[in-house]
């Protein structure tokens, strides 16, 4: 009848290592210590349901030679580190970024661990019969509650790590949203007609803070870049919207620049043209005209354009 035993203590788990030679001797078989990788199919025993004893009467019972047998020792020390989101920013580590409760989970998960300082926390045997490993294991009880305690707590401190990292993000997103939105209200910026002028504007608006930490200015550059390339969208969507409702009447459009006198004086196509993009840069509160839209505009604009009138030829002195 097999015997039921709860699972093993410290001292029995280390009593058992140095037992089990002993009882392979006993059953005729050679002990080794070390156990073979399961690669697939093998009998899993629990020392719930059989103990170290009878294990090694099975082993007998089926004709095995060897008795194969392992343990592992509890290192304290590394039994519960955390990791930090970003190991290469600066910044409080994540120790430091604990709340007072969960420093305080932590060290007292710390102090349990020392008290197991290398202690047995599992034993395994094996025995080979018609090419299947049959394995016994037995766990320490207190490393297996240790261990739940321990994945519990650094489950919650993953999580509390992923809402800090959203938290920051989110402050981040809302920064660079900020500054696009200061900068897409800047006319120079929105009279910008080349990239590279616009992130030169940019730059000027915020400049680089006064520092020699590579990722504090990389961090920086970033922030820049990103708000930059939104504020570009934010007035091309708004420039978009504006000349698409003036595009709807050009005669309507060209006939207000004809009223103002807009084009008078201008004698060029050329001078007709900016003067007129001049006009609208006012008229939309900075927003440069499409290529597209000013070449439309400019055809409406050409027909009201009244021809030079020349003056009268003198007429002819009567004959005498």
């Amino acid at each position: 009848m097999t015997k039921t035993t709860p699972t093993s203590t410290t001292s029995d788990l280390r009593k058992l290592v140095d037992e089990i030679p002993l009882m392979a001797d006993t059953r005729g078989l050679n002990p080794l210590a070390a156990v073979p990788e399961p690669g697939g199919s093998h009998v899993l025993l629990e020392e719930d349901l059989v103990n170290a004893e009878d294990f090694i009467a099975l082993a007998h019972r089926c004709g095995a030679r060897v008795l194969y047998y392992d343990h592992d020792v509890f290192n304290a020390e590394d039994f519960v580190l955390l990791s930090d989101a970003n190991p290469l920013a600066d910044g409080p580590t994540a120790e430091e970024q604990l709340t007072p409760e969960a420093a305080r989970q932590l060290r007292k998960l710390r102090r349990a661990a020392s008290r197991h300082a290398s202690h047995v926390t599992v034993v395994v045997m094996c025995f080979m019969t018609e090419g299947l490993p049959h394995m016994w294991i037995a766990r320490a009880a207190w490393h297996t509650e240790l261990t739940a305690e321990r994945d519990l707590f650094l489950a919650e401190h993953e999580c509390a790590q992923e809402i800090r990292q959203d938290d920051e993000n989110a402050l981040k997103a809302a920064e660079q949203q900020r500054m696009a939105a200061d900068l897409a209200e800047n006319p120079e910026f929105r009279a910008a007609t080349k990239h590279t002028h616009h992130h030169d504007i940019a730059a000027t608006a915020y400049p680089a803070p006064d520092t020699t930490d590579t990722d504090e200015l990389r961090a920086h550059q970033r922030l820049v870049r990103g708000a930059t390339r939104d504020a570009i969208e934010l007035v091309d969507a708004a420039a978009h919207r504006l000349y698409t409702a003036l595009g709807r009447d050009l005669d309507a459009l060209a006939q207000e620049i004809a009223v103002a006198g807009i084009t008078q004086g201008a004698t060029t196509v050329k001078a007709r043209t900016l003067v007129v993009s001049d006009y609208l840069l006012t008229k939309t509160d900075g927003y440069p005209p499409p290529g597209r839209f000013i070449d439309r505009l400019m055809i409406h604009v050409q027909k009201r354009q009244q021809p030079t009138r020349r003056a009268p030829l003198a007429e002819p002195l009567p004959l005498g």
